[in-house]
């Protein structure tokens, strides 16, 4: 987007466009050039954007282990400030400034241009930057990736790193009007992707994937030693929800926040946000529904479960039928958002079994990759120009069958960028990783294992005694809900009194 301050400001009163100079723009008062409701409801999404990071949270803390629940929940909020810093520095600017394709100019850096200046140079949306800005600076998906898989630190500088390299270039392609995504066949024939089913969530899924696979095979990669059979053991057994009553309350917050993930991405209060809202709210019944029949007739065959519902079905199910309607919620008629809701469910029971196949303990490419690659996919078949017009100034035109190759070749594209890329930055920060230590003289630990005992203050586990790794197996053999007040450290096993406390030198190096 070429920043030459002149600008197209469709007012507030009228279908007329007014051109603007930069000094009568800024001999004025800005607020003059923009609707107040719009910018409350852009303000008020990012809040309910905002609200969906514990949702997630508590989400990844009750289908992890006991032994992780309260670091899942940290590191949730922890990436959020570590991307929303990136964001304030390189991102936005990365993202969405400058008029090349692949990556934007210097003219944001740390968001010190006048973001006072309307969003875009064509009529459309009627707020500021600057309220773009923090819209879109939200959100923290792949932090579910690291349960039991490496120490927090390395996943936040590796998060800090992809954020630059992988999300930020996929994210201008798509939502930037100079991004190659939305050029395919001319300037209103790009992909259709509302609020981010390949930005957001296929390449966090794929993120996801790679850093699991790569974690359980670096030994190979870099020749390390191999690991004992106890530690094999311990890396690919099974883990069950720890506390269920946090992934329903954690669904019902992403639930609620995800009304302004895609009605805030209509940039405004109109007749196209309200679609949005409506078709999110739907989807997210149906799936929630239809996650919940699979389970109850799956669990016929199983004679212990006969009869009974599923909590984690329902919840897995809803968040499927969220992600499927994301890239479409601005798109397609409300009347539709059902079937997303259905065949995002459906699609994720059907394969959620493979997840143990590459280490990926809390299903994020299942659910999150697989909705959002079915939600890509039914966009080019149900989107209308109508819908899309429902806010006054959007023109889209769906080529159908070519349709579903521009929503595919994007899909692709964006998987390959973000599995090479983060694929390298992994590889990179491990060679980093082994040479220091070989440096150093220090030998590489044998097994790492993410223990809330570990990285959180002791005194902020209620004195609970440390988690050793062989109670962390007991864990997975514990089905019971554990409760408590916030702060007494329920969530922790408890041992007795011959573990070692951190200042008796626990360790989860083997």
């Amino acid at each position: 987007m070429s920043q030459d301050f002149q600008f197209d400001l469709t007012t507030a009163f009228n279908h007329t466009s007014l051109n603007i100079s930069a000094a009568d723009f800024f001999g004025r008062n800005p607020n003059e050039f923009y609707s107040g409701a719009d910018i409350a409801w852009v303000v008020i999404s990012s809040v309910l954007v905002l609200l969906m990071v514990p949702g997630l949270g508590l989400f990844y803390s009750g289908v992890s282990e006991e032994c992780s629940s309260l670091s899942m929940m940290w590191l949730s909020m922890m990436t959020t400030s570590v991307i929303g810093l990136q964001w304030f520095l390189w991102g936005y600017t990365i993202t969405f400034t400058g008029s090349k394709r692949g990556w934007g100019g210097p003219e944001s850096f740390a968001l010190h241009n006048d973001l006072s200046i309307p969003w875009g140079n064509k009529p459309g949306t009627k707020i500021p930057q600057l309220v773009y800005a923090l819209f879109q600076g939200i959100g923290a998906i792949v932090s579910g990736a690291v349960i039991r898989k490496g120490r927090p630190l390395h996943f936040l500088v590796f998060i800090f790193i992809w954020s630059t390299f992988v999300y930020d270039p996929i994210a201008r392609s798509t939502w930037n009007p100079q991004g190659w995504a939305n050029y395919w066949k001319g300037e209103t024939s790009g992909v259709f992707d509302f609020s981010g089913g390949t930005v957001v969530h296929i390449v966090s899924a794929v993120t996801a994937a790679v850093y699991s696979i790569f974690v359980k095979w670096r030994r190979q990669i870099f020749r390390l030693p191999p690991l004992q059979q106890a530690d094999k053991d311990e890396l690919n057994r099974t883990s069950n929800p720890h506390n269920v009553t946090n992934v329903i309350l954690g669904t019902a917050l992403l639930w609620i926040g995800w009304f302004g993930f895609n009605g805030g991405s209509a940039l405004g209060i109109n007749l196209r946000a309200v679609s949005a809202c409506i078709s999110t709210h739907l989807a997210a019944c149906a799936g929630g529904a239809t996650g919940t029949f699979i389970e109850y007739v799956f669990a016929k065959g199983r004679k212990a479960d006969s009869g009974k519902f599923s909590i984690i079905g329902f919840c897995n199910g809803t968040v499927a039928g969220l992600v499927a309607i994301t890239p479409a919620a601005g798109y397609v008629p409300y009347w539709s958002a059902p079937i997303f809701g259905i065949t995002g469910s459906l699609c994720c029971a059907v394969i959620q079994n493979i997840s143990s196949l590459y280490f990926d303990t809390n299903d994020i490419l299942v659910i999150h990759g697989t909705a959002g690659l079915v939600g890509m996919l039914l966009t080019a078949g149900f989107a209308r120009a109508d819908i899309a017009m429902l806010d006054g100034y959007s023109i889209i035109i769906n080529h159908k069958i070519e349709q579903l190759g521009i929503q595919l070749s994007d899909v692709v594209a964006a998987v390959c960028w973000s599995g090479f890329g983060t694929l390298l930055i992994l590889i990179f920060m491990e060679a980093i990783i082994v040479g220091f230590r070989k440096v150093r003289g220090k030998e590489n630990p044998a097994f790492q294992l993410i223990l809330d005992a570990d990285i959180i203050y002791h005194s902020e586990l209620g004195g609970l005694v440390q988690v050793a790794r062989s109670s962390a197996l007991n864990t997975s053999q514990n089905n019971h809900v554990t409760g408590g007040r916030p702060g007494s450290g329920i969530g922790l096993p408890q041992l007795d009194a011959s573990t070692p406390t951190p200042e008796e030198g626990s360790a989860r190096n083997v």
